[in-house]
């Protein structure tokens, strides 16, 4: 055993050290067996984890063109994306179409600002308490002030009491001022100021003092083909169904908008499923020959040969052309294209129809008690009985080897105490002398 210190051939007649390392190298030959055995199912579940992460692509593909919205993918080309850009909302909603406007006017926020102010940002502002009023969009919002009332205790209390408006002090360089503005644009985010004691007057602001009103709140305005289009934002949501047009700044040249039909996304989404399928086919093939880490193992084939079989409707729709020579299959670019722009709703129809095998087929072989993770189990397993045999075997070993080790070192002393009583016989015996 490890740590222990024994004299080996005292009796001078045999080695049991060189006994015991040849007895356990035979032994271990069986440890050896198993070994490889274990390590050619490690090597096969690789293999599956790598097949598995490769089904598991097929399926993300698969996902991204199972519910049919790919077919209605649109390109949208704006002639000057610095004066407005598109964004479509819901595909399925918009035509191709072209459109032509010019930007009138953007849409802004109501602003004022204070012709009065203070040098000493810490002073007070009124001359008597008072209630302040801010209506916007049919909306009073009151604020109490006292004479203590600072620039910035007056702002923290407007923007305190509302999110309809926004308050800040402001320096010029050389006094502080109020400025108030509405968080949102259009032209219902205006603000009238009343007061009951002398805040506006004292930092002559509101309606009384126009200089102080530096910017009014407004729609924005687009003409469409001599219509006037307004929204209270940059963002016209229902100009057509399914985009929103955001404009950026006044133009009067004409925008141009074309909206088409995507030909190309569609198109690259189902080649990209195609081409994960012909992926599996050619892994399959390798790791399933003669020498491959999966040979015998007819589960890839079982689940390569379901796939194909729920992709029929993209066959009997004349979508695909299939290699016999290899397995892999292709998309007929052609039939495919006449079929998106003269009839989208069959192929929409298409896709659902292989939706309705392939997304539960894939489903079910992902599923924790589905094919994929029963395999993987089932590997685990294995490779846990060869760890266990292989532990109980070497402690066998140990233990058979260690009473070997007993028996011999005892053996090894009754023969060297026997050579030792054959030396004293000899001793006392009288010599033999020959005349």
């Amino acid at each position: 055993m490890a740590g222990e210190i024994y004299l080996s051939n005292l009796s001078g007649q045999f080695d049991y050290q060189s006994i015991l390392q040849k007895f356990q190298q035979l032994k271990f030959q069986q440890v050896n067996l198993i070994e490889q055995k274990e390590d050619k199912v490690k090597k096969a579940e690789s293999a599956f984890k790598a097949f598995a992460n490769m089904l598991e692509d097929f399926k993300n593909k698969f996902d991204e063109i199972k519910d049919g919205s790919i077919v209605d993918k649109k390109t949208v080309n704006v002639s000057n994306e610095d004066v407005a850009v598109v964004n479509i909302t819901y595909e399925s909603e918009v035509n191709s179409t072209k459109l032509s406007f010019t930007v009138s006017q953007l849409a802004s926020n109501d602003a004022w600002l204070s012709q009065s102010g203070k040098t000493n940002r810490d002073d007070t502002v009124a001359t008597q308490d008072g209630t302040l009023t801010l209506s916007i969009n049919g909306q009073d919002i009151t604020v109490d002030y006292t004479t203590t009332d600072t620039l910035d205790s007056i702002a923290i209390k407007i923007n305190q009491a509302t999110n309809e408006a926004n308050a800040s002090v402001f320096y010029n360089g050389s006094s502080y001022k109020l400025i108030i503005s509405s968080t949102k644009t259009g032209e219902n985010s205006q603000i009238n100021f009343s007061d009951t004691g002398d805040l506006l007057d004292q930092l002559q602001l509101g309606s009384n003092y126009k200089a102080s009103h530096v910017q009014t709140a407004q729609n924005a305005v687009i003409d469409i083909y001599g219509q006037q289009v307004t929204s209270q934002t940059n963002t016209f949501s229902n100009v057509i169904d399914g985009i929103d047009i955001t404009v950026k700044k006044e133009s009067s040249d004409p925008i141009q908008i074309d909206i088409k039909q995507d030909t190309e996304a569609p198109r690259q989404a189902i080649e990209d499923l195609f081409s994960a399928y012909n992926s599996l086919v050619d892994y399959i093939k390798q790791k399933s020959s003669g020498n491959g880490e999966l040979s015998g193992d007819y589960t890839l084939h079982s689940i390569r040969a379901s796939i194909f079989d729920k992709l029929t409707p993209f066959m009997e729709r004349g979508l695909i052309d299939v290699d016999h020579t290899n397995g892999h299959i292709s998309l007929r670019s052609d039939e495919f294209e006449s079929l998106l722009k003269n009839n989208k709703d069959e192929l929409k129809n298409t896709i659902d129809e292989v939706k309705i095998g392939l997304e539960s087929y894939l489903d079910f072989l992902f599923d924790p008690q589905g094919t994929i993770k029963q395999k993987e189990k089932n590997y685990q397993r294995k490779i846990q009985k060869y760890e266990d045999s292989i532990e109980q075997m070497i402690k066998r070993i140990d233990k058979e080897s260690d009473i070997l080790k007993k028996q011999f070192i005892h053996l090894d002393s009754l023969l060297a105490q026997m050579n030792d009583v054959r030396s004293r016989i000899s001793a006392i015996l009288p010599k033999n002398n020959k005349q």
